[in-house]
């Protein structure tokens, strides 16, 4: 519907999380605001790779109140899963309405997937055809393969029939905590058994990685398969040792 918004109760500073599941490459942003003063003036964008940060700021904005208040803000592109909308105040209204927050960028898992496959020069056609992430291109496959010669050189025309077929296969697009870690121990100690569960059916070696906080490089101690189990994928990380 025309009249309807995401709606903030306050006036001023309220933002908004995005969980993209899994890393995207981010160059813009659009917000369309409702067209009365409760509209977004004032904000930032703000990434990270954790929900609970920490925040890195991007940019500052200033939404324009304007016939249709559709924003268009560009910034040097950035890869991150997590985006912070702030906005700080809006046109004087009593509350802030948006009506539509959107990015301009491309899933990570699809440049991958292309580069895997060599058809990496096939991107720039795709994002001009709406196509910036694997779960579009997978529902656009047949139009694709109907009319390669809009998508793609003549030469790759079977190799991204390899491509689609590998996107059929269940895939890892995320992991996320099943049961975390304690957030904190003594040297020496030995945790309590923690697991990670990622996509229904898919398989991958998930690393278990230590980081100093003194220093830039990440150790891999564990690796360990995931494991399919009910309904998802699991991988349980049993007898870790907390060294520092």
């Amino acid at each position: 519907s025309p009249e309807t918004y995401w709606t903030c109760l306050l006036a001023r500073n309220g933002w908004v999380v995005f969980d993209l599941k899994h890393e995207y490459s981010i160059n813009g942003i659009r917000i369309i605001g409702c067209e009365n003063q409760s509209a977004p003036r004032n904000g930032r964008i703000d990434v990270s790779n954790s929900f609970n940060g920490h925040w890195l700021k991007i940019i500052d904005f200033i939404c324009v109140l304007s016939q249709g208040n559709k924003n268009d803000f560009y910034f040097p592109s950035v890869k991150k899963r997590f985006i912070r909308v702030h906005i700080l105040d809006n046109h004087g209204g009593i509350d802030i309405r948006i009506k539509v927050i959107g990015f301009f960028g491309v899933d990570m898992s699809l440049v991958d997937l292309l580069r895997q496959y060599g058809l990496e020069n096939s991107l720039n056609t795709l994002l001009a055809n709406g196509i910036n992430d694997l779960e579009t291109l997978d529902e656009q496959r047949d139009a694709i393969l109907n009319s390669s010669d809009k998508y793609l050189d003549v030469n790759d025309h079977f190799q991204f029939i390899r491509f689609v077929e590998a996107l059929r296969s269940p895939r890892l697009t995320f992991l996320k905590w099943s049961k975390p870690p304690k957030t904190t121990a003594i040297a020496g100690e030995k945790l309590k058994t923690f697991s990670v569960i990622g996509d229904e059916g898919a398989t991958g070696r998930v690393k278990l990685e230590e980081k100093h906080e003194n220093s830039p490089q990440a150790t891999t101690i564990l690796k360990r398969d995931l494991e399919p189990i009910q309904g998802h994928s699991l991988v349980a990380f049993r007898d870790y040792t907390f060294k520092y």
